[in-house]
């Protein structure tokens, strides 16, 4: 015990390193990479979240922060990274967003809190955790009675969680350097019975990474540089893979414009852009990424499904939990 204890004290020190090394350069090219998971969030949410408190747990720069706050009464933006704190206090200052703070913190912070919240949303965070149950647990604690808890993580039950976790599984290839496990809804499911949670929606997205071109996108990064890693290398017929996995996404396509035309999947709208004002005395570089990052939409996923099963079935999910009364949370 001991020892595993180590290894994940080990992995969220390096994991923080490396977020602190991006936000300090101010490169928040990783968090724009996966910024097309904020429309999807956004339009699921707002309601949810409408004139109420919002906490956002491991809110990096804060982007799904200031759009949140756009419908919320406030939001508190909470990373344990300092670097991305900053950033995110420089991107309410230039969108002039009045209703929204951060903090730096961790789990241990939250179990120290006596505010409460009435929605808290952890968005591509649990699947880093080494204790995911516990951080779960102190979530709870800072929501109100029958307050909403939201946990956005990947999800592999689909072609390209079926490739990558061949290649994981039967191959040992080191496929991510940064998740310690993958979030399923039978974790969901015993997680929520365990802290006495609803599950009330699930809603399924990034359906063109989970079976379209951005796998191939995806995989022509990661495999090979997973193959370095392993010393495998010069056995990989990579060109072969990619080109059956071309092929297998041609035929994907029929299936994803299929379910789109019977409604099982449904377009994401598009959010209205966050306008900034740039302060005096900035330079031109951190400027740039700034505005790049509050602005990016180029890998706009274009589907969303909450019809089961393709809600389980997408690249992404987005689980919707109903803290009960009485909740033991």
């Amino acid at each position: 015990m001991k020892t595993q204890q180590l290894c994940a004290e080990g992995f969220t020190q390096r994991l923080e390193e490396r977020y602190q090394a991006l936000y300090r350069s101010g490169e928040m090219s990783l968090s724009k990479n996966y910024s097309d998971k904020f429309p999807l969030l956004e339009h699921c949410l707002r309601e949810a979240v409408r004139g109420k408190s919002v906490l956002d747990f491991g809110c990096g720069p804060g982007r799904l922060s200031l759009m949140l706050a756009r419908w919320s009464a406030r939001v508190h933006g909470m990373d344990f990274a300092p670097a991305g704190i900053e950033l995110a206090g420089l991107l309410a200052q230039v969108t002039e967003t009045r209703n929204v703070s951060f903090s730096v913190g961790d789990v241990s912070t939250l179990a120290a809190m006596d505010r409460t919240y009435e929605v808290a949303v952890l968005a591509g965070v649990l699947e880093h955790c080494p204790e995911p149950v516990r951080m779960l647990r102190s979530l709870c604690k800072v929501l109100t009675p029958d307050g909403l808890l939201v946990v956005q993580s990947p999800s592999f039950a689909n072609f390209r969680g079926d490739a990558y976790n061949t290649l994981l599984n039967l191959l040992k290839l080191p496929m991510s350097l940064t998740d310690l496990f993958q979030v399923t809804p039978r974790h969901i499911a015993s997680w929520a019975q365990e802290l006495d949670l609803t599950l009330e929606r699930v809603v399924g997205g990034h359906y063109a990474l989970g079976y379209l071109e951005r796998v191939l996108d995806d995989f022509r990064q990661r495999i090979p540089a997973a193959a370095r890693d392993a010393g495998v290398s010069e056995q990989c017929r990579f060109d072969q893979f990619f080109s059956w996995m071309q092929d297998r996404i041609e035929e994907n396509r029929l299936l994803i414009e299929h379910a789109a035309r019977l409604g099982l999947l449904k377009p994401v709208p598009p959010s209205a852009p966050l306008s900034a004002k740039r302060p005096p005395k900035i330079d031109n570089g951190l400027w740039t990424s700034v505005s790049t990052y509050l602005t990016y939409d180029g890998w706009r996923e274009p589907y969303y499904s909450d019809t089961s099963p393709w809600c389980y079935l997408g690249a992404s999910a987005t689980y919707l939990l109903r803290k009960s009364r009485g909740g033991r949370g």
